[in-house]
């Protein structure tokens, strides 16, 4: 066991190592969907969206980049500061050839292209657009389906790029006149927010302007003109409202969070706001102009003024906690140590069995500490039980399904439960994946349904009734193998049987009291107790399934092989009572 517990011990020290750090433009707090997120999940979710992935392959890159990849908070930035150059980036995916055709864009095998390429295209075909958008859904074709997802990236690639144009230096001051007027020098750069501050120092140039006529202009007003222009143009980036970063003055936590364009148009800009935008306007500077030194003061500042006037509105602990989680990938560690751990006992069953078995066991327990500390992460992150979604049922039915196999192999030591562990894990975790490319994997819950004491008991609880009843049909199959394949191993055959017998016990025990729960919850929220309820009614079904095949082989009714062939069949109840419910869209 030393080996076992060097490995835990080793990943929950490096876990630990790498949590501590210094804020940085990623822990940026933002306000989305219901719930206070950093920006770097904010933009993970929007280039995926958008691109596909969460972070930029280097074949969407520019060759002069030469570089292997770009993080999404790098990309977001680069857009933002300067939204022409995000040209060069290659992120929208249209894998669609009539599409690709209808926009004259080349055929890419990549599939990738910019967005300079796509907006004349778009342009050409902005009637059709509008014309589909209003038909139902059922009546679009897959021309039409492919076609309003490009639209719809490229606006949202749009609304991103200028979230924060407001706040960036792009109003050059020239004539000495007009700088001595704004207190600053001659060639300094300024932000629309920053004239907009001035603005008291601004009106007696525009009122001389006004009141001038035009072959009576000097230089500085013909500058004057100019910057004005400027900010007209500039103005009209106010659609681009995503960027909910900057909380309510009052601090009250039932206030929206606006973003700064918001701000600009309501002119209302408390004092804590101010100082938040200035520090803003100061990072987006300094990192526009390379200057890591003042960038890294500015993002210092910016976490002291959230972390005083707005400390009661969200935890900035559990902000940084959530970026570290997003670079971690700990379920891309808990897979490679599952398939690594079936590798081993593969190799084990042709040489040197014992040794290789304690290494595939090591490494199945090191999957399961990265796995347990990915959910345990989620836990402390959004302050609820582990369980809300379904792809978090996903991700805790296959870590159930790996304790389970852990302690089997802890008893058995032949290797069963390390096979039984990395199937379970590394198979739902893959399900898991196609969910967790929906977007946001910790979204909120409405108010009935994001309740602590019942995510702890009914939804906790069912879900381990599916992981260990998953486990159990997994042991069916095992029986129905060897028994096929050593027919006349009785006694092996008895501990596997009995070790189906066990695990279905288990499974009944947390299914039934979970479905319980399940109508206490119903009745204690909305008065009435579940009644038809299809998620309910299909775990009922487990329930059961379960108490039958169980009374059958108690009273002698189906021998060990009907049994173990009655559990594999109770899986195929579980994925109906928990995803095929879901198909229905009811319950």
């Amino acid at each position: 066991m030393k080996i076992h517990n060097l490995t835990l011990s080793f990943i929950i020290l490096l876990c630990g190592i790498l949590l501590p750090r210094d804020f940085d433009q990623r822990d940026i707090p933002i306000h989305e969907n219901g719930r206070i997120k950093p920006l770097d999940t904010f933009v993970r979710n929007q280039l995926l969206v958008i691109y596909g992935k969460r972070s930029i392959k280097s074949k969407a890159l520019p060759e002069e980049l030469n570089s292997k990849g770009l993080s999404a908070i790098d990309w977001f930035f680069d857009i933002a500061i300067n939204p022409d150059e995000g040209d060069k980036y290659r992120v929208f995916n249209i894998s669609n050839p009539e599409v690709v055709a209808s926009l004259g864009l080349y055929w890419d095998p990549s599939h990738l292209y910019n967005r300079k390429e796509i907006l004349s295209g778009l342009k050409n075909q902005i009637d059709y657009i509008t014309t589909i958008q209003g038909k139902p859904e059922a009546e679009l074709t897959q021309f039409d389906i492919h076609m309003l997802k490009v639209y719809s990236n490229v606006i949202q690639y749009q609304t991103l790029s200028y979230s924060l144009s407001c706040l960036l230096p792009l109003i050059q001051i020239n004539h000495k006149t007009i700088a001595q007027s704004l207190s600053v020098n001659s060639g300094d750069k300024l932000s629309y927010y920053q004239l907009m501050r001035k603005a008291n120092q601004l009106s007696p140039l525009m009122e001389r302007l006004l009141n001038r006529e035009k072959n009576e202009w000097l230089e500085s007003d013909y500058e004057l003109q100019h910057i004005m222009g400027v900010l007209n143009e500039i103005d009209q980036d106010k659609f681009a409202r995503i960027l909910k970063i900057i909380p309510p003055e009052s601090g009250n936590q039932n206030e929206e969070w606006q973003s700064p364009w918001e701000l600009m148009e309501s002119r209302m800009i408390g004092p804590n706001q101010e100082k938040l935008l200035i520090t803003l306007e100061s990072f987006l500077k300094s990192r526009l102009e390379n200057d890591i030194v003042q960038s890294n003061s500015d993002l210092a500042e910016y976490k002291n003024l959230l972390s005083h006037p707005f400390k009661g509105l969200f935890n900035l602990t559990n902000v940084k906690l959530e970026t570290w989680t997003n670079k971690a990938n700990l379920f891309y560690k808990s897979i490679a140590f599952y398939i690594l751990a079936f590798l081993l006992l593969v190799i084990s069953w042709m040489t040197k069995p014992k040794l290789l078995r304690r290494i595939a066991f090591a490494c199945l327990l090191g999957g399961l500490a990265f796995h347990f500390y990915g959910i345990l992460l989620r836990i402390i992150i959004m302050q609820r039980p582990p369980v809300s979604t379904l792809y978090e049922s996903i991700i805790f039915v296959s870590l159930i399904g790996v304790i389970c196999a852990s302690l089997l192999e802890y008893n058995r030591k032949d290797g069963m439960g390390i096979f039984m562990g990395t199937i379970v894990g590394a198979a739902l975790h893959f399900v898991g994946l196609g969910y967790a490319n929906d977007g946001d994997t910790l979204g909120m819950l409405v108010a009935v349904l994001n309740s602590n004491f019942w995510l702890a008991t009914h939804v906790t609880t069912i879900t381990i009734g599916y992981g260990t009843s998953l486990f159990a049909g997994v042991l069916g199959h095992v029986y129905l193998l060897q028994a096929i394949r050593t027919p006349f191993d009785k006694k092996y055959l008895k501990t596997v049987n009995a070790n189906v017998f066990g695990a279905t016990l288990f499974a009944l025990f947390f299914t039934l009291f979970g479905t319980i729960l399940g109508g206490i919850w119903a009745d204690q929220s909305w008065g009435r107790f579940w009644g038809w309820d299809p998620k309910e009614n299909g775990a009922l079904l487990i329930v059961m399934w379960q108490i039958m095949m169980l009374h059958l082989r108690i009273t002698g009714f189906v021998k060990p092989m009907g049994f173990a062939l009655g559990m594999i069949l109770n899986n195929i109840v579980v994925i109906l009572a928990w995803f095929g419910v879901n198909l229905l869209n009811v319950g």
